[in-house]
């Protein structure tokens, strides 16, 4: 019973990391996509930039 409780929480413990792992770059940028940007990074820049009050889109800065 012991190794199948050791057993049990070594598999426990390897799902959980794998839950935890960050997405690698190529699922983030598709996931960017997803929400309108072009990469990550302009997802990121977009979400914690300071736009001062503008929005881009398409290259274009409109002013709200």
């Amino acid at each position: 019973m012991e190794k199948k409780r050791i057993a049990l929480r070594k598999l426990l413990e390897a799902v959980e990391k794998e839950i935890l792992k960050k997405p690698n770059r190529k699922t983030l940028d598709r996931l960017s996509l997803l929400a309108g940007f072009q990469d990550w990074e302009s997802f990121q820049e977009t979400l914690h930039g300071d736009l001062g009050g503008e929005t881009i889109y398409g290259g274009h800065k409109e002013s709200k």
